[in-house]
């Protein structure tokens, strides 16, 4: 199931995730700071002095969002003194972050910088306790149902997930909203798997057992006329577990990989734990995720 986790792009190094992180952090420092701290530049009489501030967590989970916040940092010229690393387990107490710079620019930063670690470690926290609950072998994804796009799925992965598509152009996903639209599945779908290529996978979202027994007849035709080399995946949505152990032998007997979704949650999900699943993607990771309280003290 590699080939839902695209992992390897979230990274500075990455131009799009590069692009998605001056969005959400360098623009929002941006929008925050405005004119200027005129707290800070009235009431300080030395706000060129240099401090020393920690980012300290005041409760347990696990940490993410390092290699943004440490990009975020170097653009500011404020040096970092000691850190940890992303996944890192955290307690309530954990120093973070040892920054060193002037009193200006710490102050300045100093929500930005919060938000973007409180928002990924909440997200990463989230996952990591959904994520013990399922076996190696099923993969908790992320959607796309996210607050900070492509910085939440980082988030995700760092908890232990994977990423799902990326955007629209990375891979195939025709929902039930495409299927309605269209007057015959049958020439829609082979028209997708004779002109798409390069995309890490193509993806069906079924949503009954007739919408199962219907593709199972499709494919068995389409498969006659294609050499599949794509990653085939089919999504069943809102499936009871006892209706999933009816219908998911019947795909993997035929080769296609297996996805769950749904209001699948951390209080049910050890019920979708069924021989024969490749993943889950669940929503509540990132639109549910508490943000982990951390804060800075200088």
């Amino acid at each position: 199931m590699q080939f839902l986790n695209a992992s390897k792009e979230l990274s500075i190094n990455n131009s799009t995730y590069k692009k998605a992180v001056m969005f959400y952090v360098w623009e929002a420092y941006k929008h925050d700071l405005n004119s200027g701290d005129i707290t800070t530049k009235y009431f300080l009489p030395n706000k060129s002095k240099t401090i020393i501030a920690e980012i300290v967590s005041n409760e347990d989970g696990i940490l993410a969002g390092m290699e943004e916040s440490e990009w975020f940092l170097s653009k500011l010229g404020i040096k970092i003194v000691k850190k940890l690393k992303d996944g890192s387990p955290l307690k309530s107490g954990s120093i973070i972050f040892r920054l060193k710079g002037s009193a200006s620019k710490i102050l300045a930063s100093e929500r930005t910088l919060l938000n973007l670690i409180q928002r990924m470690s909440g997200v990463a926290t989230a996952t990591k306790k959904m994520s013990l609950k399922l076996p190696k072998n099923i993969k908790l994804l992320a959607t796309r149902k996210t607050l900070w796009g492509i910085l939440d799925k980082k988030a995700v992965v760092v908890g232990g997930g994977g990423t799902h598509r990326m955007n629209l152009s990375d891979a195939v996903l025709i929902k039930d909203n495409h299927i309605s639209l269209t007057p015959n599945l049958e020439k829609s779908l082979r028209n997708v798997f004779k002109k798409v290529k390069k995309v890490r996978f193509i993806e069906i979202e079924l949503e009954s057992s007739a919408e199962v027994e219907s593709f199972l007849e499709i494919y068995k035709k389409l498969k006659s006329e294609f050499d599949f080399n794509q990653n085939i995946v089919v999504m069943l949505d809102n499936f009871t577990p006892a209706n999933l152990k009816k219908v998911v032998p019947r795909l993997t007997r035929i080769g296609v990989s297996i996805e769950l979704s749904g209001g699948i949650t951390e209080s049910n999900v050890k019920r979708y734990n069924i021989k024969g699943i490749s993943a889950i993607s669940s929503g509540a990771i990132t639109t549910k995720a508490n943000s982990l309280d951390i804060s800075l003290s200088i």
